[in-house]
């Protein structure tokens, strides 16, 4: 393998997958990436991604637009907390994030509603002014070092309790911990706020933790709310558990 990795770039790589770009110049850039050892994050992380989907490119351009949507949606919603308004700035974390929803979805067993659970990306990283440890509990979370990154998050849920942010990725970390008692109390109280940027992330993962804890009555009648909600994003993959 080649150490060499002047030839190819991210910028480089993100134009190949455009739609209008030539089939046999996508190839050439593609078996760059291939041969090379990349050390920038995100190039590594897109490698990594596509070695995980036989280099199938449409799943890589998928996580870019997944990326960009979610990072536009965050941007649209300022937050406020009880002590002031935040200045927040999205920080596009290294693609290498987005690997653990595609790798995570496909190891993930097909006999329980599981494999219809997408793993938070966490690519929204909000930088405030009261708090230097958002970009550390990122880093713990993209390491899959969930045990240090649930003690980060709880510092902060404990700094700003009223945070949507703080909350839901405290949910989030406590789910991947299979503690879904916490998970379960943290989803529901975003549940409760229809303006929060996590609202419909919310709503549909408190289903998988209803579940979890065998409350089925509960989690039946919550992804029925989340497959009726025309707005919500996840309401098809609530009808396919429903279904499943």
């Amino acid at each position: 393998m080649s150490n060499n990795n002047q030839n190819i770039t991210f910028s480089k790589l993100v134009q190949s997958l455009e739609s209008d770009c030539d089939e046999k110049e996508r190839m050439v850039i593609l078996e760059e990436l291939k041969n090379s050892n990349p050390t920038d994050d995100a190039l590594l992380g897109a490698k990594m991604l596509l070695e995980a989907n036989n280099w199938d490119y449409t799943v890589l351009k998928k996580a870019f637009a997944k990326t960009e949507e979610r990072i536009n949606q965050i941007a649209s919603k300022p937050q406020k907390n009880s002590v002031c308004y935040w200045k927040y700035a999205a920080v596009l974390l290294p693609i290498a994030l987005v690997l653990g929803y595609f790798v995570n979805s496909s190891l993930t067993p097909k006999d329980s509603i599981e494999q219809f659970y997408t793993k938070e990306e966490g690519l929204p990283n909000f930088m405030g002014t009261e708090t230097n440890n958002w970009q550390n509990l990122m880093e713990l979370y993209r390491a899959n070092k969930m045990k240090e990154a649930f003690v980060v998050s709880s510092e902060l849920l404990a700094q700003i309790p009223q945070n949507d942010t703080a909350i839901y990725f405290h949910g989030v970390i406590s789910y991947e911990l299979k503690n879904y008692q916490l998970a379960k109390a943290d989803y529901a109280r975003i549940a409760q706020n229809k303006q929060s940027v996590f609202y419909c992330d919310a709503t549909f993962r408190l289903g998988f933790a209803l579940k979890n804890l065998k409350e089925n009555k509960s989690a039946r009648r919550q992804f029925e709310l989340v497959k009726m909600d025309a707005d919500n994003p996840f309401n098809q993959k609530a009808k396919q558990v429903l279904e499943y």
